[in-house]
């Protein structure tokens, strides 16, 4: 049950690229899950395989699908790993995860966000997956997500 002066909110996105800035945005993201007994989806964004040659692949032929779908089972399974190595707390929470393909991941983010009530996005990471980097994929979100965007910023704490 939501806390009393917290607004309900059903589902709560957040982009993460593997950097310790993403950790950040996952563990505030939790806390807001938590706090408003939302779902918490964790979306990280690859940048598809390109097709050889210089023209497209034609529709028939589905290598080019199966060569984005093994990338995204690759993906899939090393954001499991990472989001169980994170020491964020989310065993009490209900946890969705999407690999989504998309060279621009601040379109996949902002495309995704029409399903959620929050959006939350580090700034200034650099992913130690390969593909997305937040900094301008935040300043992005913020200006164009279908949701509220709550940007978790480097601390200056040291």
């Amino acid at each position: 049950m939501a806390d009393a002066g917290h607004e309900q909110m059903n589902r709560i996105l957040v982009g993460v690229d593997a950097s310790d800035h993403s950790i950040a945005a996952l563990q505030r993201a939790a806390e807001e899950a938590r706090m408003r007994d939302a779902t918490l989806e964790v979306v990280y964004v690859f940048s598809p395989p390109e097709p050889m040659g210089a023209w497209p692949v034609p529709p028939d032929r589905d290598e080019s699908v199966k060569d984005i779908e093994e990338t995204r089972k690759e993906f899939s399974d090393r954001l499991g790993t990472w989001l169980e190595e994170s020491e964020v707390e989310l065993g009490d929470l209900k946890v969705e995860w999407s690999v989504l393909a998309d060279r621009r991941p601040a379109r996949a983010l902002v495309e995704r966000s029409s399903d959620a009530d929050l959006v939350v996005v580090g700034s200034r990471g650099r992913g130690g997956f390969i593909g997305l980097k937040l900094g301008s994929v935040s300043e992005q979100v913020t200006r164009h997500a279908k949701a509220p965007v709550l940007v978790i910023r480097e601390s200056t704490k040291e």
